[in-house]
């Protein structure tokens, strides 16, 4: 027998998400107009769980369900977002081209947009990015090659960072990314 209270402990890491109680007003009016962060919020629920029958209570049969039941909402979102990259409390904003290397490790708390990249460069050896928490990285952004971003970062839209960032809570913007001074 399945241990629920697990599982929904695991999937309580992810703080930043809202989940309506079932069968309430809002989870009506949720699975009714089935709006952008209803299929996120599915897409993250089959995630986690994929996760935890992957990591913590293995089970062959439920992780591999859970995992086509991820990658066919992640074609309908434009996600590629493989299993254990990411710690606790993700927070996806909008749907689109997110791709993430099955290597990356992104610490807990992260923010990610839309069209974000998180990849190796296509070199050899294959090395991946490792982000530190509370990072937010922007819309249409780019993480190539095996950089290390530091804890708290700001990495601004449309941004390609190729080098490590180092410096806690520091803003990175532009085309190769630079730190730029905060007030």
């Amino acid at each position: 027998m399945i241990n629920i209270m697990n599982i929904k402990t695991f999937l309580a890491k992810d703080s930043r998400i809202y989940y309506p109680r079932f069968l309430s007003k809002e989870w009506l009016l949720d699975l009714i107009l089935q709006s952008e962060q209803y299929w996120i919020r599915r897409f993250m629920i089959a995630l986690r769980k994929e996760e935890y029958y992957s990591y913590i209570k293995p089970s062959k049969f439920l992780k591999y369900y859970y995992q086509r039941r991820k990658n066919i909402l992640g074609r309908k979102l434009g996600f590629f977002i493989p299993a254990g990259c990411f710690d606790e409390d993700l927070k996806i904003y909008h749907y689109g081209s997110i791709i993430i290397n099955p290597n990356a490790k992104i610490g807990k708390h992260c923010t990610i947009h839309g069209n974000c990249c998180i990849g190796s460069k296509g070199s050899f050896p294959d090395t991946s990015p490792i982000i530190g928490d509370n990072v937010d990285i922007g819309q249409g952004a780019q993480i190539l090659g095996g950089v290390t971003i530091a804890n708290g970062v700001k990495i601004g839209a449309g941004s390609i960072v190729t080098k490590d960032i180092l410096i806690e809570e520091a803003i990175v913007v532009g085309i190769p990314g630079r730190i730029i001074p905060s007030k």
